[in-house]
């Protein structure tokens, strides 16, 4: 009897996996997905349906037969009370996973929106200076740079690239339109001025409450130092986030290999020097040797075409905007605070 059983469970679970994957390979080679995310998302969470329906079937057909007679075999009716109950609980499961997924559309369409604003907020700040066009992107592809070779990935290196796209967008702000179009240095008034960029920037982009907390954080703190002589507010050492940290390194090599009216772009070996020079007192010593030693970054700066390569398409990272099984998380989180709520 138990080898039986046994044998029924593979079997039936053998079916369910050949089959579920099949059907996922199809739907990922007619979208061009990936098999296994398509089969995670779309047949693993009703695995265990599958199995329970299963049991129930074999259930039914070992307790007909335990009755002798057609009249008798009447009560086996009973018995499909509950699998009407269970079917019917399915379709129900099914139509709220459908206005998960209807939520998860609008959610993607919103996302979409917030990062095509934001973007051209980057661009209009951009136009107002011929010298630093492009200034935001190529800092976001060195501060992303940087931080994989730190061992950074995932969703925070999605913040920290988020946040190096958008250190400078208090900028849009009208003091600064004249300042950004001036020719030469700024005077030590015009200079604290733009020093408020920086808060006005973690001003903005807390608007948004995706960026709110650790992409707000980078952002304002991307002028702090690493001795405590920076601003907006003198922060030190470890206490600046990492992700600022980053920032500040890449700002200032793009700063450094970038021409401005006053100067002709350094070279990354004049780049390294400066940074080797200042390491420990304005930039992060573990950092700056990091950044040093990347090829990455190296490529970046010498080589304009590569460095074209990846800046000309970038835009927000907005991280696993819909992972596998997201839906199904959700739902079964909320079964369970509403199960929670009703003890």
């Amino acid at each position: 009897m138990f080898g039986t059983l046994l044998a029924f469970f593979a079997g039936s679970v053998a079916y369910f996996v050949v089959n579920s994957l099949l059907v996922s390979m199809v739907v990922g080679l007619s979208t061009g997905k990936a098999v296994l995310p398509v089969w995670q998302r779309n047949s693993l969470w009703i695995l265990g349906y599958d199995i329970a329906a299963s049991t129930m079937a074999l259930a039914a057909a070992w307790l007909y037969l335990q009755f002798d007679d057609g009249l008798s075999r009447l009560y086996f009716l009973l018995f499909l009370a509950p699998i009407v109950g269970a079917k019917h609980l399915y379709a129900r499961l099914n139509h709220v996973q459908h206005l998960y997924d209807e939520l998860d559309h609008a959610h993607d369409k919103l996302e979409l929106a917030l990062r095509e604003q934001l973007e051209m907020m980057v661009k209009s700040i951009e136009a107002r200076d011929p010298y630093t066009s492009g200034h935001s992107r190529r800092v976001a592809a060195l501060s992303k740079a940087i931080a994989s070779d730190l061992g950074i990935n995932g969703d925070v290196l999605a913040e920290i690239e988020n946040a190096a796209l958008l250190h400078d967008v208090g900028k849009i702000h009208a003091e600064f339109a004249p300042l950004l179009q001036k020719e030469g240095r700024l005077t030590q008034e015009e200079w604290e001025i733009m020093k408020t960029h920086a808060t006005k920037s973690a001003e903005l982009v807390g608007l948004f409450s995706r960026f709110q907390g650790h992409v707000r954080s980078c952002v304002q703190s991307h002028h702090e130092r690493w001795d405590g002589k920076g601003y907006p507010h003198g922060v030190v050492g470890e206490a600046i986030p990492l992700g600022a940290r980053i920032i500040m390194i890449s700002d200032t090599i793009d700063a450094m290999t970038t021409d401005r009216p006053y100067r002709k772009a350094l070279t990354f070996e004049r780049v390294v020097t400066e940074l080797q020079k200042y390491r420990g007192s304005q930039f992060d010593p573990g950092v700056v040797d990091v950044t040093v030693n990347s090829v990455t970054v190296r490529r970046l700066v010498s080589d304009r075409a590569f460095l074209a390569e990846q800046t000309t398409t970038r835009s927000l990272a907005l991280g696993r905007v819909r992972p596998a099984l997201r839906s199904q998380s959700s739902f079964f989180d909320a079964v369970r605070v509403a199960a929670r709520d009703g003890e």
